[in-house]
């Protein structure tokens, strides 16, 4: 009875693991803004914080913020002006909880042909320069740029150029400048074709020219998910986080060889160089920058993407939480069932135990 109930004990300890949280994230596609997700999806991330994660890849920032908004998903990858947008229309209930990129991750270029009369950014005024669209980020941080150079945005003509086609309008001459993004302005001012007047992927011209840094994309979710499922947020938050702090201990080109092919595209060393450029422009721990915010709803305002009239008050759309203890609860899971080996190991001892008690109770005789 005592070897049975001592191999009982320990299978009855064995257990199964507990099942994977089903999440839908929403994400722009796998741009270098979103590298973190695409990070802790191919490092398995979710699934250490005990997360099945479903990722709904979109168009773009607009489609990505409705599908949160509509409750069809219940985090998105956005930038922040989205939730200011969304307040606008009579939806406040989004909230940024993880901070992805620190900068703009942009640069405002001047066509090469024009080096000699565009020196700086207030000799754009007057010039036709490129945004990926009106309302956009690129249009917002344009707006910043200018107005702290002096220049209103209704002193130049706004030209929409998608990144992959700026090269072409570049050419022909429909642009003298703009808003480029990579790895399209790095391939073009290493072609000699681009001169850069302010490099938005680092910490110092981001100081320089937009008074600090500026909170582009990050993780949203809504109130309403933060009040009922607090800790599917801490798990979602510490896979990001865990992205990004593996990304501070390993080299551009371990990233790359980290990441699926359909996510470095065709060129894995044009990535690696991209990376390389943008070492500054990731949050090193997810911590939402208030500044950063500040600057985001100043570059609206100054774009005219709020009214004049609109008054907001930016710090409600962001939570910094210390999510450290996100882990937990896969921590406490996983006290809850006993390895494999060390349950061999008490069979084992339990068996043996049981046999010395009835060797005790009645010698054995030999015959």
């Amino acid at each position: 009875m005592l070897v049975l109930l001592g191999l009982m004990l320990p299978l009855g300890m064995l257990g199964q693991p507990p099942p994977l949280e089903k999440v839908k994230i929403a994400s722009g596609g796998h741009i270098v803004h979103f590298l973190p997700l695409d990070l802790a999806v191919a490092k398995g991330f979710f699934t250490s914080n005990g997360l099945d994660a479903e990722i709904i890849q979109l168009q773009s920032g607009t489609p990505t913020a409705q599908a949160l908004i509509s409750k069809q998903v219940d985090f998105s990858l956005n930038s922040i002006d989205h939730a200011f947008k969304a307040a606008v229309q009579g939806k406040d209930d989004l909230r940024m909880v993880c901070l992805l990129n620190r900068l703009p991750g942009m640069t405002l270029v001047v066509d090469s042909r024009l080096k000699d009369t565009v020196k700086s950014i207030p000799d754009l005024k007057g010039r036709s320069l490129a945004v990926t669209s009106r309302g956009s980020a690129t249009h917002m941080v344009l707006a910043s740029l200018l107005h702290r150079a002096g220049v209103n945005i209704a002193d130049v003509t706004l030209v929409e150029v998608k990144p992959p086609t700026f090269a072409a309008a570049l050419e022909n001459k429909q642009i003298a400048g703009g808003i480029a993004l990579d790895p399209f302005a790095s391939v073009l001012v290493q072609q000699g074709k681009l001169e850069v007047l302010a490099d938005l992927n680092t910490l110092r011209d981001a100081e320089k020219y937009l008074g600090g840094p500026y909170n582009q994309a990050g993780v949203m979710t809504r109130q309403d998910v933060i009040d009922s499922k607090p800790q599917l947020v801490k798990k979602v938050v510490a896979a990001h986080v865990a992205a990004l702090k593996w990304m501070l201990d390993h080299s551009p080109q371990e990233i790359a060889d980290a990441l699926p092919p359909e996510v470095i595209g065709s060129d894995k060393a044009q990535y690696v160089r991209v990376v390389e450029k943008l070492k500054e422009f990731y949050s090193p721990d997810g911590q939402i920058i208030p500044e950063g915010v500040q600057n985001v709803y100043r570059s609206m305002k100054q774009a005219g993407a709020l009214a004049a009239d609109v008054e907001l008050n930016p710090e409600k759309f962001f939570l910094n939480r210390d999510w450290s203890s996100a882990g937990a609860d896969k921590k406490v899971a996983q006290t809850k069932h006993v390895p494999l080996n060390l349950v061999i190991i008490l069979i084992a001892a339990l068996g043996l135990g049981a046999v010395i008690i009835l060797l005790k109770k009645k010698p054995l005789k030999v015959y």
